[in-house]
């Protein structure tokens, strides 16, 4: 965890495309989307802090994301469905 050793050349892109891949097949799509839930409910939150000097728990923001990925399969993201189909029941 040095600083200064931290590669700061790259972008955003080339960041997200290190940890969610670059694969055309639906697992490595479905990731993608998955980490866009994330990022995006995480962003979100941010600026609820931020601006509205409210904040909900690190637990509660995990079932925001749950519930996210829930309504994004509903209104049919697939590539996403097929990899957390197993875990939308629980």
């Amino acid at each position: 965890m040095h600083p200064e050793r931290w590669n700061t050349d790259s972008g955003m892109v080339d960041r997200f495309e290190k940890s969610a891949g670059k694969g055309t097949d639906v697992a490595a799509k479905g990731a993608r989307s998955l980490a866009i839930l994330v990022v995006w409910t995480i962003w979100c939150e941010r600026n609820e802090r931020i601006f509205n000097q409210q904040d909900i728990t690190v637990a509660r923001i995990v079932e925001d994301i749950k519930e996210f990925v829930r309504l994004w399969c509903m209104a049919g993201a697939r590539h996403l469905s097929s990899i957390v189909a197993r875990f939308i029941s629980d």
